[in-house]
């Protein structure tokens, strides 16, 4: 029989090591069930979540071959590294089942028995609970940094520095923001002031030239009123600083 094996990590705690690790598990599978491995898909730093499968090159790949009738199993170490989502894991189950292929877990075999179905069910619910409880506990973290008016990743706005997750001014840029504002509120120009930072080499926090583009969202960033915003999407995510 032949086979393919699937492998994936994602950004979260995880390397490059984890691919090897997950392939040369398929491959001791594989050899102790007589299975000949035709080819392996790999992707790298690419989230589970059921929304992202359509951004895994190696993962579509895979799913076009398998039209190709070159393999009749798809190994994988564990089942979240094809999906964390239910509904993902039933409907590629129904497609690959309707190729005669069947999608085999090496670490989660649980067999072919009604028993074994629910036990595939669970994982993969389960799979889908630790990626939303993930999200809710990573959303409820920013939001205490936010309440302590503290730096919540991304880059620092043009004139402020992040020192131990404080923001504080950076006497320099400041400056050039205090001229911006100024220029703004008397309909002065900023070419002036574009061309005096292109001279002195200062850019803006992602190393890039200041442009217009750049100043405008500076004059629309409420972070320089004083009023800390993390989100922009929800209301009670902003707060004062």
């Amino acid at each position: 029989m032949n086979a393919v094996i699937y492998a994936r990590y994602s950004s979260d705690r995880q390397t490059e090591d984890s691919i090897e690790a997950q392939v040369r598990a398929c491959r001791e599978y594989a050899a102790a069930k007589g299975m000949n491995i035709v080819e392996v898909y790999a992707d790298e730093a690419i989230s589970g979540k059921g929304s992202k499968t359509a951004s895994r090159a190696q993962y579509q790949k895979m799913l076009r071959d398998c039209d190709k009738g070159r393999f009749g199993v798809i190994l994988i170490h564990k089942y979240d590294r094809i999906a964390r989502n239910l509904g993902e894991h039933v409907n590629l189950e129904q497609k690959l089942k309707s190729k005669g292929i069947e999608l085999i877990a090496t670490a989660q075999d649980f067999g072919s028995s009604n028993e074994a179905k629910m036990m595939r069910t669970m994982v993969w619910a389960m799979s889908e609970y630790y990626i939303d409880n993930l999200a809710g506990e990573v959303k409820k973290g920013h939001k205490e940094t936010a309440l302590k008016g503290l730096h919540n990743g991304g880059y620092a706005p043009f004139g402020y520095d992040v020192v131990d997750q404080h923001y504080v001014i950076n006497d320099l840029e400041a400056e050039y923001v205090r001229r911006i504002f100024d220029a703004a509120i008397n309909r002065r120009g900023f070419t002036e002031i574009i061309t005096e930072l292109a001279e002195r080499g200062i850019t803006g926090k992602r190393g890039k030239p200041i442009k217009y583009t750049q100043i405008y969202e500076m004059l629309r960033n409420e972070k320089y009123t004083g009023v800390y915003t993390y989100s922009m999407t929800e209301e009670t995510d902003r707060g004062n600083r």
